[in-house]
């Protein structure tokens, strides 16, 4: 084995050892409860190294997703102070210069490469490749440093027995073949353009600073995080939920809850949080659509999500809704009896003694019976708000919304009656499927007596520039452009006419589905579609097999994910198959919804169509086609 693949081998001893440890000391706190396994936990993320507190001394210590004080092994929570050296790249850190960061690219559970980055002037070896050499140096008066005594008091206490550390065995054949990454850079790119999973994973590796910033805000204030496409956001919001309620922070907050856009958003970012270390009652994960079936008790299954677009409600329903259901809390009736009661009565009043001509419409277009009212998904948020005044329930210390730019006037009011503190709103007004709101104020005047800081992040980590350009076109020349992405320039989007050749969009999407799929067998591919049960219907024809309600297999088992465009909000994909966007505006009189659309793709993207392009991607894809 050559130096890189020796360090390699050590690093990964190390942490197979810090995993079964974690694994160890996570024990159930209630009974029944299933102890989690050690696959349910991130590796190590990185190394720091420290000049000591003797001339030529170092002090060393890993980041990894919680606290480990074992033995030879010590290991930094990346919620803990002194991570922030790591995150934010720090030259020095409370009077002591850094030598040296050492961070890892990981799949699944092993540590496939690293780069070291020096700060300081390269001397020696970066990091010690033995136990014994990993001791800390003793101090005069305490036996070890005063420095890293002072941190791993901060830090956390020992919470297992010391168990003696194995020794670097080498890595599996298929393995040992890496080249250590020269620059943050090529790191970044590395990790950036591996293939995804299907469910969220922590990227603490490739946290940036300026979203390690937002992810570690005080939670003293609420918080508007306003990002393009591919920046970042959804990893920002788990990330944030992750750290405010960590067990190694020592100010952690109680359960809050994580909120997104869609069942198909909740399935994805579930697995986040135990990869950051994190008991998953500490954190309730939701869909906008689940938590309103479960405060309705609707069964989960029984309903699509409903569109992003609502209905428009005259100024001041909430506070007519609000003082009616406080007025009509009785002991005797609970739940869908006692909702119905209040609906149905509520209607009638509203019909004889609207405040206004505007309340009396609306009145007017409300289903006359609640049993009506149920069947109508429009109606959901108003009921849910009804119920939560009635029989209210769960309450939250944190309230953590992705794509917080959809949200309807009642469904920010059903949160408001969970959330106990503060606000952390994450999303893209230019991504917005509706046009009721416009601005983030818009929004944060819904919710009164409330401190906001606003920040905003443009630097695009998760789609290439190629596909972010072509996307930007439908967005207004104010906006302004995103950063370039570290991924680069990236592989221009295929643009393929399916009347010009005669033949039906859904043939020539399915046989993209499989192109992609052989050229990226590891990937996660997505067809994105307003009519994806046409898509659904030939997949059939073709013999292709639901797996769940989001993915299809072909015939050779590989995995595609069919979605509409509210479906695919907040998620990401390898490669995306966008069909016919001259229909993703209808009933929006927006583009959002095909921008979201376009932007899922990270590495490359398909567009298919039979009906014109809208006007502005036309013009981009002549000059994708007219480029040398």
């Amino acid at each position: 084995m050559d130096d890189k693949q020796q360090i390699l081998a050590y690093e990964n001893a190390m942490n197979d050892h810090y995993l079964e440890l974690v694994g160890k000391q996570e024990k159930p706190r209630v009974a029944g409860l299933r102890q989690r396994k050690r696959t349910d936990f991130s590796p190590l993320t990185g190394r720091i190294s420290i000049e000591g507190d003797e001339p030529g001394k170092v002090e060393n210590y890993y980041i990894g997703p919680m606290h480990m004080d074992q033995g030879d092994l010590f290991v930094i929570s990346w919620t803990a102070p002194a991570a922030e050296i790591f995150f934010r790249h720090l030259k020095t850190w409370q009077t002591k210069n850094v030598r040296v960061q050492r961070r890892f690219v990981q799949k699944v559970r092993r540590l496939t490469n690293y780069a070291d980055i020096w700060v300081g002037r390269p001397e020696r070896q970066a990091f010690p490749q033995s136990s014994e050499s990993e001791r800390p140096p003793p101090a005069k008066s305490e036996g070890r440093s005063r420095w890293l005594a002072g941190v791993k008091a901060r830090a956390g206490t020992p919470r297992t027995q010391p168990e003696r550390m194995p020794s670097a065995e080498p890595l599996e054949p298929s393995a040992t073949a890496v080249t250590a990454a020269t620059t943050m850079e090529d790191l970044l790119r590395e990790s950036l353009s591996a293939p995804r999973s299907l469910g969220l994973s922590s990227v603490l590796a490739t946290l940036q600073p300026e979203q390690y910033d937002l992810v570690t805000r005080t939670t003293e204030k609420s918080l508007v995080i306003q990002g393009h496409a591919g920046t970042g956001k959804t990893i920002i919001a788990t990330h944030r939920a992750a750290w405010m309620v960590h067990e190694d922070r020592e100010e952690s907050l109680g359960q809050i809850l994580l909120l997104g856009p869609t069942p198909a958003w909740e399935a994805h970012v579930s697995t986040a949080s135990t990869d950051l270390g994190i008991n998953k009652r500490r954190i309730v994960v939701s869909s906008v659509h689940g938590l309103i079936l479960e405060v309705l008790g609707f069964e989960p299954d029984a309903y699509r999500p409903r569109p992003v677009d609502s209905v428009r409600v005259p100024e001041g329903a909430d506070e007519v809704v609000r003082a009616a259901a406080l007025r009509s809390r009785r002991s005797d009736m609970k739940g869908l009896e006692a909702l119905g009661v209040f609906y149905d009565g509520f209607v009638t009043t509203m019909h004889l003694e609207g405040r206004s001509a505007k309340f009396r419409a609306w009145a007017g277009d409300l289903p006359a019976t609640f049993k009506s009212a149920r069947k109508d998904p429009l109606m959901w948020p108003l009921l849910a708000y009804m119920q939560v005044l009635l029989e209210p329930g769960e309450v939250f210390e944190h309230v953590v919304v992705d794509e917080a730019q959809d949200l309807s006037l009642f469904e920010w009011r059903i949160l408001e009656e969970m959330n106990a503190g503060n606000w952390t709103l994450v999303g893209d007004m230019q991504q917005r499927h509706s046009l009721q709101v416009k601005t983030w104020s818009d929004i944060t005047s819904r919710i009164p007596a409330t401190r906001w800081d606003e920040s905003t992040i443009n630097t695009g980590y998760r789609t290439s520039q190629a596909i972010a350009d072509f996307a930007a076109a439908l967005l207004p020349k104010s906006v302004g452009f995103r950063k370039a992405s570290p991924l680069g320039r990236g592989i221009p989007p295929r643009i393929i006419n399916a009347a010009a050749i005669r033949r039906t969009v859904e043939s020539i999407t399915l046989e993209q589905c499989q192109r992609l799929a052989t050229i990226r067998p590891d990937g996660t591919l997505a067809v994105i579609t307003p009519n994806i049960d046409a898509v659904v219907r030939e997949a059939r024809l073709l013999g292709w097999m639901p797996k769940d309600k989001w993915t299809w297999a072909d015939d050779a088992d590989r995995t595609y994910s069919f979605l509409t465009p509210e479906e695919a909000r907040g998620l990401e994909f390898d490669a995306v198959v966008a069909v016919e966007p001259s229909i993703f505006r209808a009933n929006s009189g927006s583009d959002g919804r095909l921008y979201t659309s376009l932007t899922r793709a990270n590495l490359e993207l398909v567009v298919v169509h039979s009906r014109p392009l809208p006007a502005a991607l036309a013009r981009e894809a002549q000059r994708i086609f007219l480029a040398p």
